[in-house]
């Protein structure tokens, strides 16, 4: 009687996990690849801008930046003039500004939510995937600059 109840017992974790590990995999397999949503062409809509050295720590908002001050936290960033930006299948990801096109090369870290962008001189610059949706792209970066704060993208997709 002792043997039949042990294998109750085993049976019911086995179950339980076997359900469990159905279900993680389901949610997998429906889950869409970030990489496969970003492809295609975004047209950058806005450049907002938070402070970090606010006093106010609870309300994190957002602030519509000039040029100048768009210049001057993107000085060492290629993409911040570019107007379009192109993801392609192969990691290939075209800036295009008014009188120029550059080619650069792009991919998914983490857990899809950092975007790698590595330029033909080794430097390489990382952004937050904040959202990111079929016609929807915010990325988040860090400035370094005396500006101090975050900088926010905004993009829609175009096809």
């Amino acid at each position: 009687m002792d043997k039949k109840r042990n294998m109750k017992v085993w049976f019911k974790y086995l179950a339980f996990f076997g359900i469990g590990l159905l279900v993680f995999l389901t949610l997998l397999s429906v889950a869409k690849n970030p990489e496969l949503i970003i492809e295609g062409e975004w047209n950058e809509l806005a450049w907002e801008y938070e402070k970090v050295d606010k006093k106010d720590s609870v309300h994190n908002e957002y602030e519509g930046i000039s040029n100048y001050v768009k210049e001057t936290i993107g000085q060492d960033l290629v993409i911040h003039k570019a107007e379009k930006w192109q993801f392609l299948p192969n990691g290939i990801l075209l800036l295009k500004g008014e009188d120029y096109t550059k080619e650069v090369n792009w991919c998914m870290k983490g857990r899809g939510n950092i975007l790698e962008i590595k330029y033909d001189d080794n430097s390489v610059e990382h952004y937050n995937l904040t959202e990111l949706s079929d016609d929807k792209l915010i990325l988040n970066f860090d400035t370094d600059t005396h500006t101090r704060g975050i900088a926010r993208l905004t993009f829609e997709k175009i096809n």
